[in-house]
C-alpha cells in the first residue's frame, strides 16, 4: 500500500475474494468494502502476485 509516495504497507486477496490489508501500527483488516481500490475489485477475477512476499502469504491465508 503507497501513501504520499511511500510504502506504508501491505494488502492481499484471500481465496474466497476477500481483500485483507496490514498497516503496521493499526493490525490486520480486512472485508469487501470500506472505500477506496479494494471496493472496485469486489467480484473480479482472483489477483495472485508472480512474487508472493511473507506479509502476502501470511494475509492471505487467514
Amino acid at each position: 500500500m503507497w501513501w504520499d509516495g511511500r510504502v506504508v504497507g501491505a494488502w492481499a486477496q484471500r481465496a474466497d475474494g476477500e481483500i485483507v490489508w496490514r498497516i503496521p501500527g493499526w493490525g490486520r483488516r480486512g472485508g469487501r468494502g470500506g472505500g477506496g481500490a479494494a471496493d472496485g475489485m469486489a467480484g473480479c477475477d482472483q489477483v495472485t502476485p508472480g512474487f508472493r512476499t511473507p506479509v502476502e502469504k501470511e494475509l492471505s491465508a487467514g
